[in-house]
């Protein structure tokens, strides 16, 4: 019997159609039969090589469907994965490694060269090669007299397991002090989300999948067993393919993709350049937002281009493994200032809105969004002081096994019992003796005609010890700052009105497709510094 998360997604679909694709990328395509004997393939590698039961093995390869041979691969050897960014500095991989101690790393041909050069202690890690025509086994993998070829392609057996507690993988968010953190997910975490949403988004062996979201964000556990546990197909967009809307555009077609999570400035993306034309994308029926708020006014492009698809607004943080509230969008906004809700708890999750006294919010009271249920994380991998700040007893509970994750995002309830969310706590900022949302001036400057995308970031002033709120943003042509500005104090109290608006020609993002607000204040330093006073 092969490991729970495979035998009950990878392994059914190999005997229900092992001749079907399950995977597709740019380099063709593998069949769920091909993909069982690859995975098996790693699997075996690794137990050969000595993996135990729940080792970490680090995933380092280029975007490709050979990244999910290999986490498939590690969940047969009954090991955890953990995916790395290979676009990411060696000094954040490397990070990573420190951290989380893996017995093995998976690369390709450019991670394994990169690994070759570093010194002890990694030199002593067992590296598997696993990479297009050339896969083999790289020299550093001690296998006497063993290829590639020669290891056998029948899923290995599998040891003892709880998938209570059993991690399937470890993902790696940016942490408040500069080093990364690990998200430890187990197999019931996967298992409850992933049930859930292929039952709730009706999804079935002729779905095709389209996957752009990066390996080592939590978007992917979506596109991986959503695809397998469906019999669906998986279509994984190349890097290339992600930055030019056109050529994402043309994939959804050629691959007749059915169904899409993708992050919101993704979306928001390919509304702004103009690439949504009616007659496009005739395929794609169902389109899942979420990993960011998406702006109502290109929410309303969609929905004017395409008014027979369906859209979801899906909220989740990585510590819930997946989406833990989501919305269908009924209808389009009617203006852009009009508040997309994130709607409703999903099954197996439960939602609680708690003041500053955790107590229970009332409605309309904005409060701190905590979940608890099977999708909760078990916690930071190695660290039990952030676990124990980040995961509590519910104040709410009668047991101190009840547990609840404080996300430190905002919502409140409103009258109709949908839920709506409002920024982030640290986004809360105490300004001139005044608590400001900066959420709340966001939206303000996103209803502005024009406005694309916009963040609100306090920014370090030059020569004064006062900080400035500086508001950035992404406009339709060129517009005038203090037009802006004046349309701004037509909707906010004079104390929520930034100093100055940047006009910039896309906001920077995180490698996990979020507003990088450290970044837009070390743009506001060069910018000021240069002169370039806006």
């Amino acid at each position: 019997m092969g490991n729970y998360l495979l035998q009950s997604y990878l392994d059914a679909g190999c005997l229900v159609h092992p001749d079907k694709a399950a995977l597709v990328d740019e380099q063709g395509a593998l069949t769920y039969a091909a993909l069982q004997a690859e995975a098996s393939r790693v699997a075996h590698a690794l137990r050969d090589s000595g993996v135990q039961r729940q080792d970490r093995i680090v995933i380092w390869m280029k975007r490709s469907a050979r990244v999910v041979a290999a986490l498939l691969g590690v969940l047969k050897a009954d090991a955890i994965y953990v995916p790395v960014d290979a676009k990411a500095p060696l000094e954040r991989a490397l990070k990573v490694i420190d951290d989380c101690r893996p017995s093995a790393v998976i690369c390709d041909q450019a991670t394994i060269a990169l690994l070759a050069e570093v010194p002890h202690p990694l030199a002593c890690l067992r590296l598997l090669l696993v990479s297009g025509a050339d896969q083999g086994l790289s020299p550093p993998l001690a296998l006497p007299g063993r290829h590639w070829e020669e290891l056998p392609a029948a899923p290995p057996s599998c040891r003892y397991q709880n998938i209570d507690t059993d991690a399937a993988y470890i993902l790696y968010t940016s942490g408040s002090t500069g080093s990364p953190k690990g998200v430890t997910i187990s197999h019931l975490n996967v298992t409850s989300y992933i049930d859930w949403a292929v039952d709730c988004f009706g999804m079935g062996p002729e779905d095709r999948v389209l996957g752009t979201a990066p390996f080592h964000f939590d978007m992917s556990t979506f596109d991986i067993f959503a695809s397998l546990k469906s019999g669906a197909t998986l279509v994984i967009a190349s890097d290339r393919q992600l930055l030019f809307p056109g050529s994402l555009l043309d994939l959804i077609e050629s691959q007749r993709v059915t169904i899409w999570k993708g992050v919101s400035s993704l979306l928001m993306y390919l509304s702004s350049t103009g690439a949504l034309k009616p007659g496009r994308i005739p395929s794609l029926e169902r389109v899942l937002f979420g990993g960011e708020v998406l702006p109502t006014r290109h929410l309303m492009t969609w929905m004017s281009v395409f008014p027979q698809k369906r859209f979801y607004n899906v909220y989740g943080p990585t510590e819930a493994t997946g989406i833990s509230a989501y919305y269908p969008v009924m209808r389009a906004p009617a203006a852009p200032d009009e508040p997309i809700p994130i709607g409703k708890a999903c099954a197996n999750t439960e939602i609680i809105l708690l003041t500053e006294e955790d107590m229970p919010a009332s409605v309309g009271e904005t409060a701190e969004i905590c979940i608890r249920g099977s999708g909760l994380s078990p916690g930071y991998w190695g660290d039990e002081e952030k676990t124990s700040a980040s995961f509590v007893t519910n104040p709410l509970g009668h047991s101190r096994h009840d547990r609840l994750y404080r996300t430190g995002d905002l919502g409140r309830l409103r009258e109709d019992g949908l839920l709506e969310y409002l920024g982030r706590k640290d986004f809360q900022i105490k300004f001139m003796g005044y608590r400001i949302e900066t959420f709340e001036v966001e939206k303000a400057l996103l209803a502005l005609e024009g406005v694309q995308q916009a963040a609100v970031v306090l920014c370090a002033s030059p020569g004064s010890d006062i900080s400035e709120l500086v508001g950035f943003v992404e406009y339709a042509g060129d517009a005038d700052d203090l037009v802006m500005l004046q349309g701004l104090r037509g909707s906010l109290p004079s104390y929520m009105v930034p100093k100055r608006v940047v006009q910039l020609e896309r906001l920077p993002l995180s490698d996990r497709g979020k507003i990088d607000r450290a970044a837009l204040r070390e743009s506001y330093r060069q910018l000021c510094a240069g002169g370039g006073r806006p």
